[in-house]
């Protein structure tokens, strides 16, 4: 599967790429307003891009069997840990609009639910893949995973942070019916989880508004209807205006009239609508493919990794980027309710360039080995039986 892991070597570094050119073009703006520096989220992005490919870089290096070890398991389980607590420590953690989400360190900041997200991944993988029979169980292949998960999906709500939780909880719940776990023993524990986020947006207006702002349209005109001028309402509005006045071609590269404060979070989670309105159709429609040929680049690799737990290792990884741009994708054009997610590779953000990257080179380290896709991997498949025996092997 080599050829899939230069597609995602391809596709990464072009996004990354075109992340820095919007950065300079759109990100000008902010970085007056808020740091009286033009050039400050152009320095930093390309500052997070060093340290992103370096990180890709040792991941794709490292054998995928080194994350399955136990010193790695209980590594990686104690930095999820410490992830969830350290946002909530006074002097450490940083809130922000009411969300304890970063934490402080010299000279950055970091949202460590974006490696909690890839870590947790992992020890899915780890376990799911680790024994067949183990998924085959209601406590080994639903009850046990699906506890640990609801421990980090609560830290994540406690923060608050209901895009990450809902990110991980649909990646993960791929990953377990991809492992074989049964829907007869998921089912009731998929119902318990829908009731409980049922119950907290009940309790949090914000949210609630969000969703209403998509659930309810005008009839004449088909546009959201705005909750006021200063909420999510006038975010989504302005953020497709932007891109009706980008059109077809769009209005030039720095001349987006969007980004002079009229679209708020243009240089993050709404950086699309810039493309859209400084480039157009021209533009989008490539970086919509470019996510498209990742995720066939990064489930081919899942097909063809060599044992269950690099096969869904592969998948939780592909998923976590192209479910992620999706999302932002649908946020952006009043597709889905306004929520805090980035666009990988392109949306300004040090820890989630990290991430995403990181998630990249999961799938390389994996697809560039011997034995990905081999003959014998493909006859061991060709004796299984069954929907998900094409993650398995």
């Amino acid at each position: 599967m080599r050829w899939a892991s230069a597609l995602i070597l391809f596709g990464t570094i072009l996004l990354m790429s075109f992340g820095l050119v919007m950065m300079a073009s759109v990100a000008d703006v902010p970085g007056r307003v808020l740091h009286h520096d033009a050039s400050h989220f152009l320095r930093s992005q390309a500052f997070f891009d060093v340290i992103a490919v370096v990180g890709c870089a040792v991941i794709t290096c490292l054998r995928p069997t080194f994350w399955f070890r136990r010193r790695t398991v209980i590594a990686l389980s104690l930095v999820v840990v410490a992830s969830l607590v350290v946002v909530h420590v006074p002097g450490l953690g940083r809130t922000v609009n009411g969300s304890a989400r970063w934490i402080r360190l010299p000279g950055l900041s970091l949202q460590p639910s974006e490696f909690v997200k890839i870590a947790t991944i992992v020890l899915l993988a780890w376990w799911l893949g680790g024994d067949e029979a183990r998924a085959a169980t209601f406590k080994g292949g639903a009850l046990l995973p699906c506890a640990a998960l609801g421990a980090v999906m609560g830290g994540f709500l406690l923060q608050p942070d209901l895009g990450s939780c809902i990110m991980l909880g649909a990646v993960a719940f791929a990953m377990l019916f991809a492992a074989g776990v049964k829907l007869k023993h998921l089912a009731p524990l998929c119902a318990v989880a829908v009731v409980a986020l049922g119950v907290f947006l009940l309790h949090d207006a914000e949210r609630m508004s969000r969703i209403t702002s998509v659930l309810f349209r005008d009839g004449d005109k088909d546009k959201v209807v705005a909750i006021s001028e200063d909420g999510d309402g006038y975010q989504l509005r302005m953020g497709l205006s932007a891109f009706a006045a980008g059109g077809a071609t769009g209005v030039g590269l720095g001349k987006s009239l969007f980004k002079e404060r009229y679209l708020p979070e243009n240089h993050t989670d709404f950086i699309f609508a810039m493309v859209g309105e400084e480039l157009g159709l021209a533009a989008t429609l490539p970086c919509l493919l470019l996510y498209a040929a990742l995720a066939a680049a990064g489930f081919a690799i899942a097909y063809g990794a060599p044992n269950p737990q690099q096969r869904l290792l592969a998948l939780g990884m592909t998923l976590q980027i192209c479910l992620s741009a999706a999302v932002n994708v649908g946020v952006v054009t009043g597709g889905l309710p306004t929520k805090g997610l980035a666009l990988p590779f392109l949306s300004y953000g040090g820890s989630s360039l990290v991430s995403s990257v990181g998630a990249a080179g999961f799938l390389m380290g994996i697809g560039w080995r011997p034995g990905a896709g081999s003959a014998r991997v493909r006859a061991v498949r060709s004796r299984r039986r069954g929907v998900t025996d094409i993650w398995l092997g």
